[in-house]
């Protein structure tokens, strides 16, 4: 490897790639490629720049949003390459393939992108091999410039239906996207995320006791990501945060762990878990829905466990049956443990009462249940409403 060779952000290419690998011998990569896109640039001649431009901004953001806080993604000509910091071996495979079926599952959903599909390929290699294969390519490669700064950003509720109760009784505390009013997907980098979870935590608790100050009363959550719970400097923070909660409201209080990849270290989440038992007295986990293995899971004893549907998802019938398949085997498991179970996503009135039908606990939708300002009350929300809905209704 050349020292000359000039990489991103202004580091050659041999201290990038050594930064990337962290210690480690080799370097777990998936490369996502364009697949025909030699007959797809025929097809769109002159337009396919533009269109181009179009798949590169979505797919980025797509997989963008599900990679560890110490994954880096890279854009290039004719696809993506992924270099995983937190994922090895099977573990790094299974990311890979995951994403690449949802992410085309994504395209087929969405009418100007339906004739883009990608194919993906993980690889283990060595330092040597990376350099030699990859190196021009991160020589060349684009990634969006770090942000400047947090910006303001509003914060708003997102109900929680219980299905058995028929209630609209839990709200989690959401920064929203200014453009779509919709809860945001947060930055991907892990102190951004710890900048997000503690602003939440503070906010959360002056909304509850200014709710409660007013004779009211509602469950409320907080959706922490695992990787501000799993560095000790930013769980420090998050512990900090949570010394200012008022113990007379702990049985109000619900705390996720979120964003818990498939297949995460189970010990992990269970110190974890032992960090925040003394600030709420529900602690649930955030779980892809992928995930393979939910014994071990159960067994950590959480109030309850979330799976998360990524959008277009339930769009593509291959993809959305076996969605339902694991989300109904989940729900039979947790019976068994008195352990409830909850599903969040874009979710359609039809899916919805899918769901409800199979015995999940707890929906989130805001298509359904639209994000509230302000933290309310909770209130009585039957079942018979959403039984009643039909394609295209909102509550």
């Amino acid at each position: 490897m050349g020292d000359g060779i000039e990489a991103l952000g202004g580091l050659n290419l041999a201290e990038r790639i050594r930064r990337l690998a962290k210690g480690r011998t080799t370097l777990d990569v998936a490369q996502f490629q364009f697949i025909g896109l030699t007959e797809i640039r025929a097809r769109y001649g002159d337009r396919w720049a533009q269109k181009r431009e179009r798949v590169n901004v979505h797919a980025y953001h797509f997989i963008s949003r599900r990679l560890a806080p110490d994954d880096v993604l890279f854009a290039g000509a004719d696809g993506f390459l992924l270099v995983f910091g937190a994922f090895s071996g099977s573990f790094a495979e299974a990311a890979t393939n995951r994403i690449a079926r949802e992410l085309n599952a994504y395209f087929l959903g969405e009418p100007d992108l339906d004739d883009i599909q990608l194919g993906a390929q993980h690889e283990a290699m060595t330092l040597d091999s990376f350099a030699q294969v990859f190196g021009p390519a991160l020589t060349a490669a684009r990634q969006p410039a770090p942000p400047q700064g947090s910006p303001a950003v509003a914060m708003g509720y997102t109900p929680i239906w219980e299905a058995q109760r028929g209630a609209l009784a839990m709200y989690f505390i959401s920064p929203l996207d200014p453009t779509t009013g919709f809860p945001m997907d947060w930055d991907q980098t892990s102190h951004r995320h710890a900048d997000m979870d503690e602003r939440k935590l503070l906010a959360s608790e002056a909304d509850m006791r200014a709710l409660f100050a007013a004779g009211k009363s509602a469950m409320v959550g907080v959706a922490l990501h695992v990787s501000s719970l799993q560095d000790p400097q930013s769980l420090a923070r998050m512990v900090q945060a949570m010394t200012r909660f008022d113990p007379n409201l702990a049985r109000f209080r619900v705390l996720r762990v979120s964003c818990v990849e498939p297949g995460y270290p189970r010990i992990y989440i269970e110190d974890i878990m032992r960090a925040l038992r003394p600030y709420a007295q529900r602690i649930a986990i955030g779980l892809n829905w992928a995930e393979p293995d939910i014994t071990s899971l159960l067994k950590l004893q959480p109030a309850a466990i979330g799976f998360s549907v990524p959008p277009g998802a339930l769009g593509a019938p291959a993809l959305r049956a076996e969605i339902y398949a694991r989300v109904t085997a989940a729900v039979e498991q947790a019976r068994a443990s008195n352990v409830l179970v909850g599903v969040e996503g874009d979710l359609h009135v039809q899916h919805a009462q899918h769901f409800m039908n199979e015995g999940v606990k707890f929906l989130c939708s805001p298509r359904l249940w639209p994000v509230r300002a302000t933290l309310a009350a909770g209130q009585f929300w039957p079942r018979t409403k959403l039984e009643a809905m039909t394609p295209g209704h909102a509550a």
